[in-house]
């Protein structure tokens, strides 16, 4: 019988092996930890799909952080688990604010409503407001999907502070973009005197 201790040691062999570079014992780590993975992971997204490839982010998160002499030396499945869950909720956050339109009546109607041009000029105008630092890290973690710790080093600061920087730049864009007229509320656009 296989006690939670000696699945615990061999788990730590096989982590000590993956350490000194032994591509099959990383393998069975894998193959051990996937499935829990997997249903953490589906658990925060509810999309099996976007589950399976977090799940391939996070192991090859892990194995380059091995290779690279860092990553976990004891707790290699809460090292896993943590891994996707930030993930994970990385992702539904991002996914979050997407917003999906089913009705097809309900956009046609929406996408009649807003003009385009002003729309442009709207967003053009609120990016411009923004401090060139600003839309420099909103460009980057946005448009080039860098993260906040790939660019720490960068810019000089600390992950949490570039992450803090974003989302106050997130913030003040969304604020000068609702100031010149929200593209997404086109009843009000309508009521504003000199728009069409």
């Amino acid at each position: 019988m296989i006690t939670g201790w000696d699945r615990e040691q061999s788990t730590r062999r096989l982590l000590r092996r993956a350490h000194e570079g032994d591509d099959t014992a990383y393998g069975l780590l894998y193959r051990q930890l996937a499935p829990v993975a997997h249903r953490t992971a589906r658990s925060i997204v509810r999309d099996a799909h976007a589950a399976d490839d977090l799940v391939q982010e996070t192991f090859y998160l892990v194995l380059k952080a091995v290779r690279s002499g860092r990553g976990p030396r004891d707790s290699f499945a809460g090292y896993v688990l943590t891994t996707v869950k930030h993930l994970a909720y990385r992702h539904s956050k991002t996914t979050a604010q997407t917003v999906a339109v089913g009705d097809e009546a309900a956009w046609e109607q929406l996408r009649q409503t807003t003009d385009p041009a002003a729309a442009a000029d709207d967003v053009t105008a609120a990016w411009a407001s923004l401090p060139p630092r600003w839309r420099a890290v909103l460009w980057l973690i946005e448009v080039e999907r860098y993260t906040p710790a790939e660019l720490a080093d960068a810019l000089s600061m600390t992950p949490n502070a570039v992450s803090s920087l974003a989302t106050r730049a997130r913030r003040a864009l969304r604020d000068a973009f609702a100031r010149d007229g929200a593209v997404l509320m086109p009843q009000r656009r309508a009521r504003r005197p000199g728009r069409r």
